[in-house]
C-alpha cells in the first residue's frame, strides 16, 4: 500500500522539479504517473519540506495499491477512487500507451 497526496482544486501531486510542484489538475508537465510515499508520515514530511512551507493538514493522503514503489499509474489511481482528480494526467497516459494492433 502506498500514499498519494491530493488536493480538491489542484488534484493529485505528481512530483516536483527545480522547486516547482506539479499536480494533475494544474500542470502535469507530461506526467502520466503520480509520486507515491511509503506512509502518510513520509508524505507529510515531504509537504513540509517545500520552500512554500505548506501546511500538511491542508492536503489529503489517499492509500493506493501500486505495483511500483515510487509511482501510481492511472489505473491504480482510478481503483483508489481518484478518477475525478486525474485531469490531464489521463490524456498523458493515453498518449504514452501504444494502440493495440498498430505497428
Amino acid at each position: 500500500m502506498s500514499i498519494v497526496i491530493t488536493h480538491p482544486e489542484d488534484g493529485i501531486y505528481l512530483g516536483n522539479c527545480l522547486g516547482m510542484g506539479f499536480w494533475s489538475l494544474m500542470d502535469t508537465a507530461g506526467q502520466s504517473q503520480a509520486a507515491t510515499f511509503e506512509s502518510e508520515a513520509q508524505a507529510r514530511a515531504h509537504v513540509m519540506s517545500w520552500e512554500s512551507h505548506n501546511d500538511p493538514d491542508a492536503l489529503t493522503y489517499q492509500e493506493v495499491v501500486c505495483a511500483n514503489e515510487f509511482y501510481a499509474t492511472v489505473e491504480e489511481l482510478k481503483a483508489a477512487g481518484l478518477e475525478d482528480l486525474l485531469g490531464e494526467m489521463e490524456l498523458e497516459h493515453l498518449r504514452n500507451t501504444p494502440a493495440m494492433g498498430m505497428c
